[in-house]
């Protein structure tokens, strides 16, 4: 129900926008008149959740994966993965409200170049490497550090790219891209 809510919500504001876009309304005044509606919506969906006898927390996406590619996105909570793959080929992980963290530690880069992007609004990333890999990194935080092994940048729009000494002669190859609006952003 939870999700179904929230879908509802950002496919209204979609609508909304594009309304707005074109010209046959007026956002800032519907938002101005209705947001009350958004209270009554978030409460309704409350009461129609069911009712447990001991209240549980939500669990962040975790996940231990020996799948090649990986694509993951999340609204609300935390994406942990540790990626075993022995023929790892990048893929997508995107947050909106929360930390997205990859252990790469024992992943195999599968032969050719390949890319893995982060994407958050909210949150922090943490991106572990596998020993002697052979990776391209672009990393971007609007408001946020990057720290991208011994590179340090703090302040408002840093970014920081840099590639590793072998990654141009190497045959497996990762290029990473990070990117954050707020959070802070580790590679090590």
């Amino acid at each position: 129900m939870r999700n179904l809510f929230w879908g509802l919500i950002l496919i209204a504001f979609g609508v909304l926008f594009l309304l707005d876009n074109f010209g046959y309304a007026d956002l800032s005044e519907i938002i101005h008149n209705y947001w009350p509606l958004l209270l009554v919506l978030w409460g309704f969906s409350i009461l129609m959740r069911p009712r447990r006898h001991h209240p549980v927390p939500e669990p962040a996406i975790q996940q231990s994966s020996d799948s090649d590619m990986i694509n993951q996105s999340n609204v609300f909570g935390d994406i942990y993965n540790k990626i075993t793959s022995k023929y790892f080929k990048g893929g997508s992980l995107s947050t909106v409200f929360g930390d997205c963290d990859i252990d790469l530690s024992d992943a195999i880069i599968a032969e050719g170049e390949h890319e893995l992007r982060l994407h958050s609004v909210f949150g922090d990333s943490l991106v572990t490497l596998p020993k002697d890999a052979a990776v391209s990194i672009a990393a971007n935080s609007t408001f946020g550090d990057i720290t991208i092994f011994s590179q340090h940048k703090g302040g408002f729009s840093t970014n920081i790219k840099t590639d590793t000494p072998t990654f141009s002669s190497a045959t497996n190859r990762l290029k990473i891209s990070v990117s954050k609006v707020f959070g802070d952003i580790r590679v090590a």
